[in-house]
């Protein structure tokens, strides 16, 4: 018989699960955290019941109560708020919670609208039922999971069963939360958070009770859950006869009368949450001395500020490049210069990432300073130190403000493509998004605003502001002559299709060339050219923000003042494996061999 050759491999003797326990392991995800409208009570709630609503007939239910108040949010990083609406929806990604206002004791309504992946599903519920949220009794609603249930499920077919803890299945019939609800005869079937929860309720001596219906979407189920729900519990509105319902696997639409519950600012207080939260939940107290090289390299500050004349002389705008570099780098695994490394055969460095790929520049002006110090003080200056120190020459340079630079970082052996393109900050992306990747950094609401007047000296290509121009810009800038004038010149820089995507024009038009005010200014008449700039003044979200941007606009001294502060903090991200694993390197583009 004739061999053929063919470039189709053979089959593998190892299944695709075996081989990923070869592959270096994912980066840990931020940790999820709780928000509410008013941070670090005195005590932690302590309610009669909570209702844990995961199935999509549950969450229909709830949304149609109107006698409900928002009073905060879980906030899982993985999950982005863009696409989310102002007024709470079906439609978004949240984990919504809320009290009920017309019930007899106190009830706490949990809607989890946002997938939980199963491995997430442990630390969410130490979060709903842990030191913040003390419940007397807990009710999980969820559906059966066709998928995991041995055998066919008829999707004509409705019921539902129920699991309790043993302090819940203990007490009297009459005090049974539901009844009249057979004993659910294979718990095995079920999993992910409505599992953890009950889980979580068992190990605390909680009574707690997890309701399982079926089918997993539709009018009947709908029905099902209202029925399933005691007046004296909960007292759910009657549903109209006319409503049409809409059940999806992604989506829950309806059409009815607009929500009474929902008012336009009622999500507003997540952003007051999340400035007045302002506790580090990154960034490790600094292990930096302001003379860390006092006696090692004593000619270290006078070489890197000589350096950095000639690169602002040659063309101003290196003092941004090299700003924005040390921003990229200390977002990712902290301020190690990891953003330096070049990709090699061992190592994939964080350059090309989505937001790094042609944005940043200035990796030869950071050679030129390594070099020059290594002649001077070889293998005792970091490139982390080097990137901090010129980052705040640069900012001098064209007019900043001046502040003290901690020293003693280590240089990274490792860099992190994947946290480079979830970590930082996109010119399109919403503004509460936005303040949750700077609180995972340790930083607050206003360092967000002090740190984006850096946009006073910096350009912007095409690609991260086509969306603005040809988007909302009119409707933020109104129709003053001098605006529709600017407007037309960005237009005539970016074409809306056809190319153009790294043309480049500055983000403050006025004095782009200046530290300086003036950006603020300009998002004040609803001309920033970066929709996550302008969100900061006209978004709804933006109560704290707005109020500082109109502060900075107006006061010059307080913007270089908190502008300082807020960069030492950003210099004070440190990556704490750098200074058990880190080095010095010879060249910032590679660790050394």
């Amino acid at each position: 018989m004739e061999d053929v050759l063919t470039e189709i491999p053979p089959p593998s003797r190892f299944f695709q699960e075996d081989l990923n326990n070869f592959a270096p392991p994912s980066p840990p995800l931020p940790s999820p955290f709780l928000v509410f409208s008013n941070p670090k009570p005195n005590e932690p709630l302590r309610p009669s019941l909570l209702i844990v609503a995961i199935s999509s007939p549950s969450l229909y239910v709830f949304h149609q109560l109107s006698s409900k108040t928002l009073i905060g949010s879980l906030i899982l990083p993985e999950i982005p708020f863009s696409g989310n609406s102002i007024e709470p929806s079906l439609g978004d990604k949240s984990c919504n919670i809320y009290t009920h206002n017309d019930a007899d004791d106190s009830i706490i309504i949990i809607s989890v609208q946002c997938s939980i992946a199963a491995e997430r599903s442990n630390i969410v519920a130490k979060l709903l039922i842990g030191e913040q949220i003390i419940p007397e009794r807990v009710l999980i609603l969820d559906s059966v999971q066709s998928q995991s249930f041995r055998g066919k499920l008829s999707p004509d077919e409705t019921f539902a069963f129920k699991l309790e803890t043993s302090s819940e299945r203990e007490g009297l019939d009459d005090s049974s939360l539901l009844k009249g609800i057979n004993y659910f005869p294979s718990g095995s079937v079920l999993d992910g958070l409505a599992a953890a929860l009950l889980g979580r309720c068992q190990m605390r001596n909680i009574k707690g009770t997890l309701c399982v219906s079926w089918p997993e979407f539709g009018g009947a189920a709908v029905s099902l859950v209202k029925s399933l729900l005691p007046r004296n519990v909960l007292p759910v509105p009657p549903i109209s006869p006319t409503l049409t319902l809409q059940l999806s696997k992604k989506t829950i639409t309806a059409t009815m009368a607009p929500s009474l519950h929902s008012k336009p600012l009622v999500l507003q207080f997540l952003l007051l949450t999340l400035f007045i939260l302002g506790t580090r939940l990154h960034a490790s107290d600094p292990v930096l001395k302001l003379n860390y090289y006092a006696s090692t390299c004593p000619t270290l500050f006078e070489i890197i500020k000589k350096e950095m004349e000639c690169a602002v002389l040659a063309d101003p705008r290196n003092a941004a490049l090299i700003l924005r570099l040390h921003f990229h780098d200390c977002f990712v695994q902290g301020c190690d210069g990891s953003i330096l490394l070049d990709d090699t055969i061992t190592l994939q460095g964080e350059k090309k990432a989505s937001p790094n790929i042609n944005a940043l520049k200035g990796f030869k002006i950071i050679d030129s300073i390594k070099n020059k110090l290594e002649s001077e003080c070889p293998g005792i200056v970091s490139c982390a130190d080097i990137l901090t120190t010129a980052a705040r020459d640069a900012v001098i340079l064209v007019g900043g403000p001046y502040w003290e630079v901690p020293l003693g970082r280590k240089d990274s052996i490792t860099a992190n493509y994947a946290l480079a393109n979830t970590n930082i900050p996109t010119a399109d992306e919403g503004l509460p998004s936005i303040i949750s990747k700077f609180l995972y950094q340790g930083l607050s609401v206003t360092d967000v605003v002090a740190l984006s007047g850096a946009h006073t000296i910096g350009m912007a290509r095409c690609t991260n502001f086509r969306s603005r121009i040809y988007g909302d810009f009119e409707a933020t800038s109104g129709h003053d002559p001098i605006s529709e004038s600017h407007l037309s010149s960005l237009k005539s820089i970016c074409p809306p299709t056809g190319g153009g995507d790294n043309n480049i024009t500055a983000m403050d038009y006025v004095t782009p060339n200046l530290f300086d005010n003036s950006f603020y200014q300009i998002l004040l008449k609803g001309e920033g050219l970066l929709n996550s700039d302008q969100e900061m003044y006209s978004s709804l979200f933006g109560i704290e923000t707005k109020e500082l941007v109109k502060k900075y606009a107006a006061d010059p001294v307080a913007f270089f003042q908190q502008f300082s502060d807020s960069m030492v903090k950003l210099g004070n991200i440190i990556n704490s494996d750098s200074f058990v694993t880190g080095e010095v390197r010879r060249k910032c583009r590679f660790v050394n061999t």
